[in-house]
């Protein structure tokens, strides 16, 4: 009976080991499934995207809205409220090139914004008095800037050098415009033995402002335009006659949202006698806003092969 009782014992006691064994196995097993990926991320800091001197357009006529967008960068698992505040002892830092902009020229539409866990950025609005800024700036001949800061009680904050945006007004007149004013930088060519009768081509405008409306505007082929510029440079390109080409009134659009679209016109075949020509255009109207007088004419060099 001992021999049998010590044989119980023996087991039970294998069996208790057994157990602590693949408990610990199991503890250790847990331990290194553990999700690490967190390890070396850092958490959630904010900062303003375009931070240090940072010169804008502003344009005149309709009121002309900067965002000035701040960054939520880290593992994106935290939310808040971050705000902007103008800071005058900032402009310090540039030695006199600035002076603060009069608050009455500006507007901060919210201050102050909200950004989710999940937000990547966010946008403070300015809403600038274009025409009083160049009226202020035309009179003292200073150059002014608002002096924005960055701050956060919920969110933690990125070094001080991102912390900061020294706004500079730079006041434009909003304009459409050819995107490669004066000599074309490719020829536009047709050839006499081509069978089609006539080759389309594109030449693109843009304007130098976001624009938010459709653009109406005219284009006509300007002999003035290339009289000045043989005279002006020395040069005598011929006019290409009428009868070789044709301008697409249809395309004189640029539509709401867009910045940047083209115009059609085509070279016929067989019109007029092999050479080089050039075709002058010029932007005559525009709906709204105006022509920018740098960059209205576009002369495009044409060849017409045998």
């Amino acid at each position: 009976m001992a021999g049998s009782n010590n044989k119980c014992r023996a087991a039970m006691t294998f069996q208790c080991r057994l157990a602590q064994v693949w408990v610990v196995f199991l503890v250790l097993l847990g331990s290194g499934c553990e999700d690490r990926r967190m390890n070396n991320m850092i958490g959630d800091q904010v900062y303003l995207n375009e931070s240090g001197e940072n010169v804008q357009n502003v344009f005149k006529g309709e009121q002309f809205i900067y965002r000035l967008q701040v960054i939520k960068s880290g593992v994106g698992q935290e939310g808040g409220e971050v705000s902007i505040q103008v800071d005058e002892s900032i402009l310090a830092r540039y030695e006199g090139k600035y002076t603060l902009l009069p608050a009455a020229l500006y507007k901060v539409k919210s201050p102050q914004i909200s950004l989710k866990s999940s937000d990547y950025s966010a946008d403070f609005e300015v809403e600038f008095d274009a025409a009083a800024i160049q009226e202020l700036e035309a009179g003292t001949r200073l150059k002014y800037a608002i002096p924005f800061r960055l701050s956060s009680n919920t969110l933690q904050l990125a070094s001080d050098q991102q912390l900061f945006s020294v706004v500079v007004p730079k006041v434009l007149n909003p304009y459409i415009q050819f995107k490669t004013p004066g000599i074309a930088p490719a020829t536009s060519s047709v050839s006499q033995a081509n069978s089609a009768p006539e080759t389309r081509y594109y030449a693109f405008l843009q304007t130098n402002y976001n624009n938010q409306s459709d653009l109406q505007y005219k284009v006509e082929v300007s002999e003035g335009a290339l009289a000045a510029y043989n005279k002006e440079h020395g040069t005598t390109h011929r006019l290409l006659p009428a009868a070789a080409y044709r301008v697409d009134q249809s395309s004189f659009t640029i539509a709401n949202l867009n910045n940047e679209q083209a115009m059609s016109y085509y070279l016929m075949t067989g019109k007029v006698p092999a050479g080089e020509y050039m075709l002058p255009l010029e932007i005559t109207q525009v709906s709204k806003y105006g022509i920018d007088p740098q960059a209205k004419t576009m002369l495009i060099p044409v060849k017409i092969l045998d």
